[in-house]
């Protein structure tokens, strides 16, 4: 029997402020984002709106785009588990929709009341596009070494490459009718719908 888990400090005063300066500016970057445009806002701005200086900022987010992509490696890492917990072991991309389906629904809309809003700026702000790009190739990695690792091989195989590829493309196809369609859409559903096609796509249905 394994030993008890031991009990996690919790969170001091300092600690309690630290997040909610992080949330602060996280709050009025979005809003900011979204009146003034991403390429016209400043940290400047988002620093007074939040009610603090430009050096607490700096303290919290390396620029203004790491506050819309705060959570990418935590985002890389919990598609990982959701995958590896899956029911389904085989290798294929209808075993994948449901644990990247709940990664989706999971992650992307319970982690933050903003993810609609969020998701909407990423996805429709040109100047976003290479960091977007750079966190899908996180997802796929992420995806294709935890196959990799689930038959024992040093590294992820061409198809595991091509199978953690299609099943991101199934959740960024997700995201963008989510995003436009409405706070009511559901993403989990979304990205179930968007494997479906894609299975339908692959075998000529």
């Amino acid at each position: 029997m394994s030993a008890p888990a031991a009990p996690s400090n919790p969170p001091t005063q300092r600690d309690k402020n630290r997040a909610r300066t992080r949330r602060d500016i996280e709050t009025a970057a979005l809003e900011l984002f979204e009146a003034k445009g991403y390429q016209e806002t400043t940290v400047e701005e988002i620093a007074r709106t939040a009610g603090c200086s430009s050096a607490t900022f700096f303290r919290h987010f390396g620029s203004k785009e790491d506050v819309l992509f705060a959570n990418e490696d935590e985002a890389a890492r919990s598609l990982a588990r959701f995958t590896a917990d899956r029911p389904d072991r085989s290798q294929q991309l209808g075993a994948l929709a449901q644990p990247v389906s709940q990664f989706a629904q999971s992650f992307l809309t319970e982690a933050t009341s903003d993810a609609h809003r969020l998701t909407r700026l990423v996805m429709t702000t040109p100047d976003l596009e290479a960091r977007s790009l750079r966190m899908r190739l996180k997802w796929e990695h992420a995806l294709s070494r935890t196959l990799a690792g689930e038959r024992g091989d040093e590294g992820p195989s061409f198809d595991q490459v091509l199978l953690a590829s299609l099943a991101v493309s199934c959740l960024s196809t997700a995201l963008w009718q989510w995003q436009d369609a409405g706070d009511s859409a559901s993403i989990g559903a979304e990205t179930l719908r968007a494997f479906e096609r894609a299975a339908a796509a692959i075998t000529g249905g």
